[in-house]
Parts: structure tokens; C-alpha cells; sequence
């Protein structure tokens, strides 16, 4: 591939390889239905291949080399075509393999599986074994842990497979998981059960696994209708007797919804119901799990599931919850975005080249006649509001209340906001009859704007009027409301003025009785002749306080008494210390000056005391 600036050259090199050329180019029989590359592969260098031979062949492309690692049949091999046609026997019937896709990983057991025949099918579907833990497993939810048991004398380890869903013409799906390291055999189940019954057989075209939980499985039809079905668990009960235990699936599609594309630019109410049958091809959105892409003759369509949301929610909810029937209300929405056919003509521009480019997500589209056209998807997200977050799950809100906290105007919008698709029109140049189909087409255009905006504009005008109505009732029981409060107010306020007049009568009275009480308390204890128990402790509290008094008294006797004995001795001390010659040592001088200071504070100390009892019995 080469790309010129205007500066200077830019080259890039690419490197290809040729998978089987002998076997592709040679054989009539064999032709290539599906090329996709192995999510599980290590260094993304393992290439499935999916042939009209009913075969899975799984390539290894390493060191500039290609090298078929393995050859898997999923169904028995055609081996005749139909006369004048390089059509076989087993294609007419819709017996062979059109389409695969990879679904979510799951762990296995690594273990020699035995090969069981199903009586009812003619391709030698065998049944695949799993272990799976009883206690986790949920009909709406993905296994995630899977336990292992360990036999007497042989180990058995677990590993990740990436399972392969496999599309029949008949709608038949078939499920197979084999290992990249070729461990053990693959062994494929029997068609999964689909609960769809249609009302005529349409070949199917397509089939895609979305990387949703639980598992979502995509199928588009002939006729361009959609199926959605959510692959989930069998349990135990249906899985039919221990005889064909190895052949019966352990997984059930239960299909929720069908859209029906529009195949074309419908010009007239009568080409609306004539949708012309071409092959439908699906394509994943990787960054929005949610939405994906179908390409067909007519052009291209983008499909957004709205039930994704509701199902990973009931999924992270605790297991007590039971499901509701509000998570599939919600319809999927089919935006018209490439059209390249109207419905009323034959000619087309096919789609030849489809390719994503994300950040953003935008489109690249390579038609037949050799335009390329490029789109960007823009689709706005609701994010939860904090409100309906933090309200709990026993709290009931009002519709009304609801209704009054979202606002008007926003409300209005989403109203007034398009919901019908004009897609970007791509068609061939009509030689003739351009005015009749430059009419129907004014015509188309004019029919939409009638269908979406006049109808928006009215339903705006019917809620307008709702509005106004629930609003003018509101007003007039708010203000029978104010009419009321305020008699209320009234009412309260006379029986405030009674109550208060009340306490103050009852406060009067309770003074009198309490005066009264206090009276007949006095007159009660005048006239016993025993005291009462508080009397008595008050007597005892007097006569030790008294006994207390006495000993006092006895002992500032004998102070004073003591005071009056030392007074003396000191006096004839001194007598004597006159009458004596100075004859004293200093030693004895010293010895006598410290007896005389203790005894002095002694005496002090014995002073203190005896002012403080008096103080104390206040004797002064």
C-alpha cells in the first residue's frame, strides 16, 4: 500500500501468506465460508478457518511459514452437487456450516473424552463432559468458577478454551471447544436448543457472540430479520436420561427479541411490506458491547441492545431477587446509517468492505462501485442519576413525584429528539424514470417528517396539556391545603390561649395544695410525741457533737494547766540561773539553747491547736 503527500513518499509493507491454495482452488466442493483469527492464541498467530466442507481448520502462521495444525469436522462432508450448479445436496438442505463466532472463555477439564454418536443428527455430533459447580450455577449467569475433582491415581488440571459457536443454514447452532496445544480430541454437542419457532424456514446468514454476561448470541436471517438470544444453562432436570447424558448441550438459547431490517429505501407504503431477501453479514463493536453492525445488499445498519443493562444488573444483585419482565420491555433500536438499494429496484451497490475504526468510533466502507464512505457513530449514553442511586430498595417512589423531579424541558427534548433513521443514500444513477423516483423519494421524506415530527410536536402538545392539568390540581389542592392550614392555625391558637389559661389555674391550685401540705406536715409533726427518724438522727448528730465539746474542753484545761506549770518553771529556772555563778560550758550553753527551742515551739505548736478549737467551738 502506497500513500503520496505533497512532502514526501510514505510506504507501507505488508506480508501475505496463503492458507491451503492447493486445496481452495482445486476443489470444487471446497470453499471458504469464515477467517478469523483465535482470541485464545498466545502470540496471535493461530488462524481458524471455517470451509463448506462442514471442517474447522485451525493454521498456525510462525516464522514466515503457514502450517495446518488440525482438521475438525463439524458435520458429515458433501459429496455430490446438484446438477448444473456448484451448489451440493447438503447446502440445499442447510446441513452445512456457514458461519462461527467465538464466545466467552470457560475452563475445562483436561481429560480423555470418549466419542457418543446422536441418533438424530447425521453429522457425528458428540458430547462434550463439563464439571460444574451445582452451588454458583444460575439460568442467567456464566459460570466463572469451576471446581476440580482429583481421582485415585490420576491428576486432572483445568484450562481456558474459548468455545466456537457454529451457524447451519436450518438455524441449527452447534457449540465445539478444542486446545491450540491439540491435547485432547474435540468433541462437539448437539445443536443447542432454541426457543424460536418460525413461522416459514429462512436460511440463516450469520452469527455473532457478543461479549456480554450473560452470553448474548446474535443470528441474522435472509429475509433481514435479527434474532437475539441469551445462551444460558440447562439445568439438570432437562437435560434429558443418563443414556444420552454425553450428547444432549448443557446450554439453551432463549430468543428474546427479532428485528426486521429494512433491505432497501422504501419509495411507497407498498414496497414497505415487499422486503427483498439477500444475505446479511454481522459485525461486532468491540468498544460498545452493546451495539454491532449489519452489512448487507441494501447497505449497512447499526443495532444497540437495551437490554444489556438490565441484565448485568440483575446479575450483580443478590441471588434472592427474581428476575423481572421490564428487563425485555425496552426494544433494540436499528439505525438505517448506509443505504445503497431501494426496495423498489433490483440494483444495487454491494457492501464489499467493512471495516471499525474507534476513538471515535466511526465506520469505513468500501462499495462496489468503488466509493469509499466514512461515517462517525455518535450515541450518547444516560448515565443513572445520584438520586435513584441512593434510593433504597423498600422505598417507593410516587409516578408523580418522579414525574415533577425530572425537568420539563429536558423531558421535552427527549421527546422532540429523532428516532427514525435517515440513512446516508449511496445509490446508482438511474437512467431513467428519475423524476418518479425523485417524487416517491420527496414523498418518503415528507411521509417521515409527518411520522416523527408531527407526532413528537403532538404527543409535546398532549404532555404540554398534561402538564398544565396535573399542575393546575396540584395548585388548587395546595392552596385547599393553605385554606385548611390556616383553619388549623386558628384552631390551634384558640386552644393554645384555653391551655395556657388552664395551667395557670391548674398552677394556682398547686400552689394552694402545696401550702396546704406543707401546713398539715407541720401540724402532724407538732403533735407526735416521738420524734421522727430525722429528729433522732439530728439528736445523735447533737449529743456527739456535745460529748465532743466536753473532751475539748477537758483537754484546754490541761493545756492550760501545763502553760501555767511550764510559766512557773521558767520563772524559777531564771531565779536559779540569776543565784548561779556562770560556771557553764558552751557545750551545756548549746545543749540547754535547744531543749529551750523545741520546748518553745512545742508550746507554740500546742497554742495553735488550742485557738483553733476555740475557733472551732467558737468558745472566744
Amino acid at each position: 500500500i502506497v500513500i503520496v503527500l505533497d512532502i514526501y513518499h510514505l510506504f507501507f509493507f505488508f506480508r501475505a501468506h496463503s492458507l491451503d491454495e492447493r486445496l481452495l482452488s482445486c476443489s470444487e466442493l471446497v470453499q471458504l465460508r469464515k477467517l478469523q483469527f483465535h482470541p485464545g492464541s498466545p502470540n496471535h498467530s493461530h488462524i481458524v478457518a471455517l470451509t463448506s466442507d462442514n471442517s474447522l481448520r485451525l493454521y498456525q502462521v510462525e516464522n514466515g511459514e503457514v502450517r495446518n495444525l488440525a482438521v475438525y469436522s463439524v458435520g458429515e462432508k458433501p459429496s455430490t452437487l446438484f446438477p448444473g450448479t456448484t451448489t451440493t445436496f447438503l447446502d440445499i438442505y442447510g446441513e452445512v456450516a456457514i458461519d462461527f463466532d467465538f464466545g466467552l472463555p470457560e475452563i475445562q477439564e483436561i481429560k480423555e473424552i470418549k466419542s457418543v454418536k446422536f441418533d438424530e443428527t447425521k453429522s457425528f455430533i458428540k458430547g462434550q463432559t463439563r464439571l460444574v459447580d451445582t452451588e454458583t450455577q444460575t439460568s442467567n449467569k456464566i459460570v466463572a468458577s469451576m471446581k476440580t475433582e482429583k481421582k485415585k491415581g490420576k491428576e486432572e488440571n483445568d484450562t481456558v478454551v474459548w468455545p466456537v459457536f457454529i451457524l447451519r443454514s436450518d438455524m441449527s447452532i452447534y457449540k465445539v471447544s478444542f486446545d491450540l496445544k491439540l491435547r485432547w480430541k474435540p468433541i462437539i454437542g448437539a445443536p443447542l436448543a432454541m426457543s424460536y419457532t418460525a413461522e416459514e424456514q429462512i436460511d440463516a446468514c450469520s452469527i455473532i457472540c457478543l461479549n456480554t454476561v450473560p452470553q448474548i448470541i446474535c443470528i441474522s436471517l435472509c429475509d433481514g430479520s435479527l434474532l437475539h438470544a441469551v445462551c444460558l444453562e440447562v439445568e439438570s432436570s432437562k437435560s434429558g436420561s443418563k443414556k444420552y447424558s454425553g450428547a444432549v448441550s448443557e446450554q439453551e438459547l432463549f430468543v428474546f427479541e427479532k428485528i426486521q431490517l429494512e433491505l432497501g429505501l422504501t419509495t411507497c407504503e407498498e414496497d414497505q411490506g415487499n422486503n427483498s431477501k439477500c444475505a446479511v453479514q454481522l459485525r461486532k463493536d468491540e468498544v460498545r458491547p452493546e451495539r454491532y453492525y449489519a452489512t448487507h445488499g441494501g447497505g449497512i445498519h447499526s443495532v444497540v441492545i437495551s437490554c444489556i443493562d438490565g441484565l448485568q444488573q440483575f446479575i450483580n444483585a443478590p441471588e434472592a431477587v427474581d428476575p423481572t419482565s421490564d428487563i425485555f420491555i425496552e426494544p433494540s433500536k436499528a439505525e438505517y446509517l448506509v443505504c445503497t438499494k431501494k426496495a423498489s429496484s433490483p440494483e444495487s451497490i454491494p457492501v464489499i468492505g467493512f471495516a471499525l475504526y474507534y476513538e471515535p468510533t466511526s465506520i469505513i466502507t468500501l462499495l462496489g462501485d468503488g466509493r469509499l464512505v466514512t461515517l462517525g457513530i455518535l450515541l450518547s449514553t444516560n448515565l443513572p442519576n445520584i438520586e435513584d442511586l441512593k434510593i433504597s430498595d423498600n422505598t417507593v417512589v410516587s409516578p408523580l413525584k418522579k414525574m415533577l423531579q425530572e425537568p420539563f424541558t429536558q423531558y421535552i427534548e427527549s421527546i422532540l429528539k429523532k428516532t427514525s433513521t435517515h440513512p446516508v443514500l449511496k445509490l446508482q444513477q438511474p437512467k431513467e424514470g428519475t423524476q418518479e423516483e425523485c417524487y416517491e423519494l420527496l414523498q418518503r421524506t415528507a411521509q417521515c417528517f409527518r411520522d416523527e415530527y408531527f407526532k413528537n410536536h403532538i404527543k409535546v402538545k398532549d404532555e404540554l396539556e398534561k402538564r398544565i392539568k396535573t399542575l393546575t390540581i396540584m395548585k388548587r389542592n395546595q392552596q385547599n391545603e393553605i385554606e385548611n392550614m390556616k383553619l388549623e392555625r386558628e384552631m390551634l391558637r384558640d386552644k393554645a390561649s384555653n391551655l395556657a389559661e388552664k395551667y395557670e389555674d391548674i398552677k394556682d391550685k398547686q400552689d394552694e395544695l402545696l401550702k396546704k401540705s406543707e401546713n398539715l406536715l407541720m401540724l402532724v409533726s407538732r403533735r407526735r410525741s416521738s420524734p421522727s427518724a430525722a429528729e433522732q438522727e439530728f439528736i445523735k448528730e447533737l449529743d456527739d457533737c456535745s460529748r465532743k465539746i466536753a473532751m475539748y474542753h477537758d483537754r484546754i484545761d490541761k493545756v492550760k494547766n501545763k502553760l501555767k506549770y511550764q510559766q512557773i518553771q521558767m520563772e524559777n529556772w531564771k531565779s536559779q540561773e540569776v543565784k548561779k555563778i556562770g560556771t557553764i560550758n558552751e557545750k551545756h550553753i548549746s545543749t540547754i539553747k535547744t531543749n529551750l527551742t523545741d520546748t518553745t515551739k512545742k508550746i507554740t505548736e500546742m497554742v495553735r491547736k488550742i485557738n483553733e478549737y476555740k475557733i472551732q467551738l467558737d468558745l472566744q
